[in-house]
């Protein structure tokens, strides 16, 4: 075993101590650590580093190479630093007020920026987490309009096989399966089915197993999929052996050939958890052109660039639809890098709060440079006494900024306690489809920016004082001498306000912008009657449900047995829910209004529905008749149900009554259209586009194994919800129950964004709203306290209190006046950003500035208002005795 002490001790020591002492410091120590040695190495490492930092401490003298670094009083700089901080510590101290005030103010603003900057970090600005992520695009075939639209995958097979700018492509399309088996019971997944070159495109290679290969990709091949990592180690408890195994997907075997890694995030369909080939072929009739439900991602080779790449493809789009004019609606590509499309519904809203956040923390920081200030003016008799001992102003400067940073260090730790809570709060709050979710956190990143501002304002708040106080020597002004001050005096604090109520102002029309916003929104009917409304989708997947007829007797048996539950009113089935969250849109083509190019026919949602879903839905027929028990036999007429603006779209203002209409294919039947329905809003309760159609979902061409129950009941929905699921489990428990929901929590979450916005701006708004009454009333208050004496003369001298208080008003609402101003303009310019998020209103509503304006000015003056009352209870006699 070595005698030698701690190496790296020893050496800093000698580096440290001057050479007359470290001979003799060293070779005691060494003699120390031979005998502590019989105790243990460990032991006499740590004494001996013990006692090697008292002597550093004890000797406290710089070392030969550093003779320029001493402080004025012969200490080294880390020494000088640590004497002030300890100074600035027992000062603060002496003021818990200040100190507490200072250091809240500061947490509120750093916990906010740090927690916002924790969420919009991984979504909106750092890379994917892929091979090269600049490269990865989505393409989209063009609308006449030149909105994006899905592919059909034979459209697909085109651009990435005739294609020479791009590396590979790949085609997405969304799965629902059923898993059966593992540890829990049978539960539907959120899944994709995927061309093989899908991992290989975005380079991720599957921690366990393989791969798709190109083998697989083809129609009627074996069944493969592999699994996410969170679905593998919930379901099958990690176990290395599931690769090879077949598992039970909708009823059949499916074999495991692979495992994701953990740390895999799917940006294209947040939450996937398994992933199945696509297996399709182009002689397939949903493979065709027209059959656009698939979305395609390409890597553009690296030696080309974006721009060279959307010209070619636009090239071959257009080579394309001339040798097939029916079967597109129009020529052209639109070519979007994956991380801004992905992030394209998000990325208003997450930069806005990130804005707000940040104006908050400004509003901090000033505030906690205002409180600073105050504190300032009142120790001029302090600053005085040390200017006369000697004292400089750099000495003046290391003082205030190693306060300031002090406060802004407590500050910073509440804050990062804050934003950590805040963090796991907005996680849990925010829509489970924004890309990237799951690499939400409190990392070192955002820890470093909460660093860096920290820093910021804590020199923001240490040198405030000097920075406003002028001059090169400004502290004997702040002397005992210094007793009539005027408004110049208090320009630097008034500055401060000013910036405080423009940002506040700002925040604030932000806030009522999107308040007035939501509530237009809500106030739009959905189309339907979401009270006593109850939603929850239901599954027939297994060997039991392998014909279409087996599957709507399932659908008749569920709606029989909830129908049975006290409470319920009516219960029937959908293929899709208004606002919940699910498309299936099909083109519409009417028999008396031919197209040559059937590609430009309008399309709609589609419903297929049981007899009373309008009346479950309270959907007004407008027309005609409602769907009656008799459509769905067998021997029936097709007919078809449509909304009001389809039939506008088609027909003009002609009946739609008694017209044929044709969905989906060309071989697709006729249908009579026997009713217009009221339109409802599907996509949104801003969606514009409103057509939509309903057919017996008997009539449809297959059965839907998924599909929503709606439930109309007489009480209230969420009390029924525990009897509903279990007279839908009583008919086949081996069935998943899911998306369990009253109507007006569909309504809730499909405006989850904007509310989500809205809370984040009106508590922005109402904190910075109440720091800038406070920076008012504190400039105010230190004001007449200042000016004391010279009130206490005006007062002498015959001023009225309506005089004085006239002239306390006008020193404090000025800056107020001046920030709103301000904040007005920079509302201007600023809100035409948040256009994106409002609905029903311009960025520029009048009413909302108004209201805004109005309400912060109120609150800056009901903050001058006990500053005023002050200056008018001056006693003339005691101001000029005290004085």
């Amino acid at each position: 075993m070595s005698a030698h002490p701690p190496r790296l001790a020893e050496r800093l020591l000698a580096w440290w101590l001057p050479p007359s002492d470290a001979e003799f410091v060293l070779g005691d120590l060494a003699e120390q650590f031979e005998g502590d040695l019989e105790r243990g190495r460990t032991v006499a490492a740590i004494r001996y580093w013990k006692e090697a930092a008292a002597a550093a401490w004890q000797v406290r003298r710089p070392p030969p190479s550093l003779p320029r670094s001493r402080s004025p009083r012969g200490d080294p700089p880390v020494f000088a630093l640590l004497n002030d901080l300890l100074t600035a510590a027992r000062t603060l101290r002496r003021a818990p007020g200040f100190t507490a005030a200072s250091a809240l103010i500061a947490a509120a603003g750093l916990g906010a920026a740090t927690a916002i900057f924790s969420v919009v970090n991984p979504i909106l600005l750092r890379p994917l987490p892929y091979a090269a992520p600049e490269n990865l695009v989505m393409v989209w075939e063009r609308e006449r309009d030149g909105s994006n639209s899905r592919m059909g995958y034979a459209s697909v097979v085109d651009l990435a096989t005739q294609s020479r700018t791009l590396e590979s492509g790949a085609a997405l399309g969304y799965w629902q399966p059923t898993i059966a088996g593992g540890t829990g019971d049978a539960e539907r997944l959120t899944g994709q089915r995927v061309s093989w070159r899908y991992f290989d495109l975005l380079g991720v290679t599957p921690a366990t197993g393989r791969s798709f290969v190109a083998a697989e990709d083809a129609f009627g091949l074996p069944r493969v999929v592999i699994l996410a990592h969170g679905l593998w180690q919930r379901r099958y408890g990690g176990d290395a052996t599931i690769v090879g195994r077949t598992v039970t997907i909708d009823g059949g075997p499916m074999e495991v050939v692979g495992v994701l890694p953990a740390d895999f995030d799917d940006v294209f369909e947040p939450g996937t958890q398994i992933y199945r080939i696509l297996g399709y072929d182009v002689s397939q009739s949903f493979a065709c052109r027209t059959c656009r439900h698939l979305r395609m991602v390409a890597r553009i080779r690296s030696d080309v660039t974006h721009d060279a790449a959307f010209a070619e493809l636009n090239t071959l789009s257009r080579r394309i639809v001339a040798e097939h004019p029916t079967e597109y609606p129009a020529a052209g590509i639109n070519l979007v890098q994956v991380q801004r499309e992905v992030t394209r519904q998000v990325r208003p809203a997450l930069l806005s709060v990130l804005v707000a956040a940040l104006f908050l923390l400004l509003i901090a920081g000033a505030n906690v440079a205002n409180l600073s200030l105050a504190r300032a003016a009142r120790r001029r008799e302090e600053f005085a006494v040390r200017r006369a001992l000697g004292a400089g102003r750099g000495q003046f400067a290391r003082q205030l900024l190693s306060e300031g940073l002090l406060l802004a260090l407590a500050g910073g730790a509440a804050g990062v306690a804050i934003a950590w809570a805040a963090v796991r709060a907005l996680v849990a709050q925010l829509p489970a489809d924004i890309p990237r979710l799951a690499a939400v956190r409190l990392d070192l990143g955002a820890l470093g920016v909460a660093a860096l501002a920290t820093l910021g304002l804590g020199v923001l708040v240490g040198l405030a004082p000097l920075a406003t106080a002028g001059g090169r020597n400004p502290f004997p002004s702040l002397g005992a001498g210094a007793r009539l001050v005027g408004p110049r005096r208090h320009a630097g604090r008034s500055g401060i306000v000013v910036a405080e109520v423009a940002l506040a102002l700002m925040l604030l029309v932000g806030t009522g912008l999107l308040a007035r916003s939501l509530l237009t929104l809500l106030s739009v009917n959905p189309g339907f009657d979401p009270d006593h409304l109850l939603t929850l989708e239901i599954q027939s997947t297994g060997p039991r449900y392998d014909t279409d007829a087996a599957v709507w007797d399932y659908h008749d048996r569920v709606r029989e047995a909830v129908t049975a539950v006290p409470g319920v009113e009516v219960a029937e089935v959908t293929t899709q829910l208004p606002l919940g969250g699910n498309f299936d849109g099909n083109g519409i083509r009417a028999q008396d209004r031919p197209l040559d190019n059937p590609a430009l026919a309008p399309g709609g949602q589609r419903y297929a529905v049981s007899a009373g879903y309008l009346r479950a839905m309270r959907i007004a027929v407008i027309e005609g008749r409602d769907f009656t028990h008799a459509d769905a036999a067998d021997s029936a007429p097709r007919v078809a149900i449509v909304s009001a603006s389809l039939a506008r779209r088609v027909w003009g203002g002609e009946p739609a009554l008694g017209r044929q209409i044709q969905m989906g294919g060309g071989d697709a039947p006729w249908r009579t259209v026997v009713g217009v329905a009221a339109d409802v809003r599907h996509t949104g309760l801003d969606a514009t586009e409103l057509n939509g159609f309903y057919v017996p979902e008997r009539h449809w061409s297959f059965a839907n194994t998924s599909v929503t129950l709606v439930v109309r009941t007489t009480m209230d929905p969420a009390a029924l919800a525990p009897g509903v699921v279990r007279a839908v489990r009583s008919i086949d428990p081996a069935q998943p129950v899911m998306r369990l929901r009253t109507g007006a929590e569909v309504i809730a979450t499909s405006t989850a964004q904007r509310r989500l916005a809205l809370m984040l701006f009106a508590a922005f708004g109402t904190v910075a709203t109440l720091l800038s009454a406070a920076g008012v009333h504190g400039v105010l208050a230190g004001a007449v306290a200042e000016r004391r004496r010279e009130i206490g003369i005006r007062a002498a001298l015959g001023a009225t209190p309506g005089a004085i208080v006239r002239m306390v008003l006008r020193h404090g609402l000025g800056p107020a006046v001046a920030g709103l101003a301000l904040g007005l303009a920079g509302a201007l310019l600023l809100t035409r950003y948040l256009r994106a998020m409002l609905f029903g209103i311009a960025p520029t509503d009048p009413v909302t500035l108004t209201a805004t304006v109005t309400l912060l000015a109120g609150v800056a003056l009901t903050a001058c208002l006990v500053p005023a009352w002050r200056a008018i209870q001056v006693d003339p006699v005691t101001a000029l005795r005290a004085e």
